[in-house]
């Protein structure tokens, strides 16, 4: 029973870690085009949303992501700040100021 529990995570990992790929090499050109220009904010904020669910997952994506905030922020700083924000509270809230786990919640 314990062997095909591990298989079976063994091979949802495995399916992740291919969705993460197809992820990156399907983000990384759209990163790159809209990095490439001054985009409109709707098409920045598109991608960010799109990106987000991956980018605390994969090290690939968070650089994508980090990317495209570092090219738009003089741009759009509060677009780009919340998400920023949006990222920080949901993957890395112990880099808030007066962290405290169990004030972090679903808001």
């Amino acid at each position: 029973m314990k062997e095909e529990f591990e298989k079976e995570m063994h091979g949802l990992a495995q399916q992740l870690k291919g969705l993460h790929d197809i992820a990156v090499a399907v983000y990384t050109p759209l990163v790159d085009d809209i990095c490439s220009r001054v985009a409109p904010m709707k098409d920045v904020e598109w991608l960010l949303d799109y990106m987000f669910g991956f980018a605390g997952d994969d090290e690939r994506m968070l650089l994508l992501y980090k990317r495209v905030c570092r090219h738009y922020w003089e741009v759009y700083p509060e677009m780009i700040a919340w998400h920023i924000m949006e990222y920080r509270k949901e993957y890395d809230p112990e880099s808030l100021p007066g962290y405290k786990e169990e004030e972090i919640q679903d808001d």
